[in-house]
């Protein structure tokens, strides 16, 4: 099997486009509509959006690349036109590629890897067009290539309804909350259900970073009911039990985003205890009070959104003000009845482990299968 170079067989289409000589209604993908591994998980509008800058643009017809820290692997085949952020690169193959077999080649595990180890910039790294137009890719026959895709992508699609699965059990939980519990009932200011309701490390924090230490939460670490273990940085052992020990973070606290989807919470596992918070509210739940399980499924419900939305500062960004969330009024029904939530979530949340196990099972027997088709052995 030939390998070539991409930029011999596709082309990087970085055509600029003003949005204001577009229509409003033009859809528009930033890299925040691309879940890692491809997934486009929303869109919005050139008008909807407010964009100024130049973008570029795409139709069906091309592979999206997220150049933009290319280890997110953020590489998607939208089956819409539009324009999308300068972070990510239109890629149209020739007559001599496929698309769907372009995707996934880039997609795979090892040139996910190969891309991140060509990027330049310390804090941002990018990964510029001229490199991505060198990198080698194997170039069978068109009709091997689609045979490969397709048995990729039929592949894929078993991992997808996986996915459903985990998805249909992360929104159960928010169902049950709905079931079971009255908002208008027994309120509370928010402060009256914690011991502590602080902010994390704001002032310049990554003057405290180390190589390895103490791990310290982000934004980007905190998920509607999980805490995400990557790209995490870390304090040292001085700072975080000298001038950071404010926000340092105990199991069974709660971290929730001040900005970004604002509101967003999490319980701090007990692999956390002692941790720290950046830019984060850090709460600890007064459990005669209020179980954090119960004030976590609060906080990311609709109720709590609105909540937070009610609150948001900035234009940009929403920023989710703590004396705000100390005032707000919440529901806080009788111990017992939190409790039974409780055992509804633990439940559910020994469900979700085991399907998210499975799903790990399922992307490395996926990885391998890339890898052996890309190697000629499919």
């Amino acid at each position: 099997m030939k390998t070539v170079e991409l930029g011999s067989v596709a082309t990087i289409d970085r055509k600029g486009v003003d949005p204001s000589s577009v229509p409003p209604e033009t859809l528009y993908l930033g890299l925040e509509h691309i879940e890692r591994g491809g997934r486009i998980i929303g869109r919005d509008t050139v008008g909807g959006a407010e964009l100024a800058s130049t973008k570029f643009a795409f139709t069906e017809e091309h592979v999206l690349f997220g150049k933009l820290r290319p280890n997110l692997g953020k590489i998607s085949r939208p089956d819409f036109a539009g324009v999308c952020s300068t972070d990510i690169l239109p890629i149209r193959p020739g007559p001599d590629l496929d698309r769907n077999y372009l995707a996934h080649y880039l997609a795979q595990p090892s040139m996910v890897d190969f891309a991140a180890s060509r990027t330049s910039g310390a804090n941002l790294p990018r990964l510029s067009p001229t490199v991505l137009a060198t990198f080698p890719i194997p170039l069978p026959p068109l009709p091997e290539q689609r045979r490969i895709a397709a048995i990729l992508d039929h592949a894929d699609a078993l991992r997808a309804k996986r996915r459903q699965v985990l998805a249909h059990l992360d929104s159960l939980v928010d169902a049950v909350f709905h079931q079971m519990f009255d908002m208008e009932r027994d309120r509370l200011p928010f402060a009256s259900t914690c011991h502590r309701v602080t902010v994390g490390v704001v002032i310049k924090p990554a003057s405290h970073y180390v190589e390895s230490g103490v791990p310290a939460l982000r934004t980007l670490n905190v998920k509607p009911g999980r805490i995400v273990l990557e790209d995490l940085v870390y304090f040292s052992e001085a700072s975080n039990n000298g001038p950071l020990a404010k926000s340092r973070l105990r199991a069974g606290d709660l971290v929730i985003a001040r900005t970004g989807k604002a509101g967003t919470t999490a319980i701090v596992p007990p692999e956390l205890d002692g941790a720290n918070a950046i830019d984060l509210i850090v709460a600890t739940p007064n459990t005669d009070v209020a179980l954090p399980v119960y004030l976590e499924a609060l906080l990311n419900s609709e109720t709590g959104k609105r909540m937070v939305s009610g609150e948001a500062r900035g234009q940009i960004q929403q920023h989710f003000n703590v004396g705000s969330l100390k005032a707000a009024s919440v529901a806080v029904p009788e111990l017992s009845l939190q409790r039974e939530f409780a055992d509804r979530v633990e439940l559910t949340n020994r469900q979700r482990a085991a399907q998210r196990e499975a799903a790990r099972r399922d992307d490395t027997l996926f990885a391998s299968l890339q890898s052996r088709a890309f190697r000629g052995e499919l």
